[in-house]
């Protein structure tokens, strides 16, 4: 393991004692899943670990109990960072920085090493109404992006109509509006009951060929996998999962493509995010 992974690794083990000891659910989902099953701990040339959680589970997680969280890892989100347009959760270690290139423009969004914990929600079955959920969970995840605040620098780089635009929604909407209504959208569909579960979070900025919704027998149990020094749940049907997400995940992609999917302009395992949080605000005071 590098350095940031055993830092996201540290962060996962905390994140974990916290589900487990309230009895909630999560899985590993995507990279993550795929290197406890094909490598037992991380694909060598990732950089960042992915849980899902079923959307109760994942709102106790998000709004409660992430504060009996050790004091170094912070949340990061929709509600503690307006310019954060992302449909899930970031937990991770405040005193580290990893900033991705998105975010450079943005200091609220900087954070530390982290695990990203995403939300499965119920889908329906009948296909017209899963084209029409679908349909309506893309405009609000591209609205809940626009009616954010701007990033700094913003205007120099997308011109003065986009930015007279986004000031105006943002005056009109409040910065969580469109957030609010995604989930709103899906509480209609009882998890529980659901043939089908959506991987909510990939919303409108779902890119290449991933899927966004599996069968809910998939999830409906986990098993124990290791995953360096311990273990990680992953979905009992972990390869019917992975299977329909990735294809033939346990065949090696060329050398060139082993590299992390992540653009990161920052990396610091020893200086605090809010330090370089800090230093790109006076830069644009």
């Amino acid at each position: 393991m590098n350095d940031v992974q055993k830092k996201e690794l540290n962060v996962l083990k905390e994140v974990v004692k916290i589900i487990e000891s309230n009895n909630l659910r999560y899985f590993a989902i995507g990279g993550t899943c795929i290197g406890a099953v094909r490598h037992h701990g991380f694909i060598p040339w990732d950089d960042d670990i992915d849980i899902a959680m079923p959307r109760a589970d994942y709102e106790i997680l998000r709004t409660k109990l992430y504060k009996r969280l050790p004091k170094n890892l912070k949340k990061l989100d929709g509600d503690n960072s307006q310019r954060n347009c992302f449909l899930f959760t970031k937990i991770h270690d405040s005193s580290t920085t990893l900033v991705e290139k998105y975010a450079f423009n943005s200091p609220d969004r900087y954070t530390g090493a982290f695990v990203d914990i995403m939300p499965m929600d119920g889908f329906p079955k009948k296909k017209f109404k899963q084209k029409y959920i679908q349909r309506k969970c893309n405009i609000y995840s591209y609205m809940n992006f626009l009616c954010r605040p701007i990033p700094y620098d913003y205007i120099k780089t997308n011109g003065i109509a986009k930015t007279t635009i986004r000031n105006i929604l943002h005056i009109i909407f409040k910065y969580n509006f469109f957030l609010h209504r995604i989930s709103k959208l899906f509480s209609r569909f009882n998890y529980e009951n659901s043939e089908f579960v959506y991987f909510t979070w990939r919303g409108n900025h779902n890119t290449g060929n991933y899927k966004n919704f599996f069968p809910r027998s998939y999830f409906d149990s986990y098993i124990n996998m290791p995953f360096e020094d311990t273990y990680i749940r992953v979905p009992k049907e972990y390869h019917k999962y992975l299977e329909d997400d990735f294809g033939n995940y346990m065949k090696l992609p060329p050398e060139n493509k082993r590299k992390s999917n992540h653009n990161v302009i920052i990396c610091d395992m020893n200086k605090p995010c809010a330090y370089y949080a800090k230093l790109r605000e006076e830069k644009f005071k």
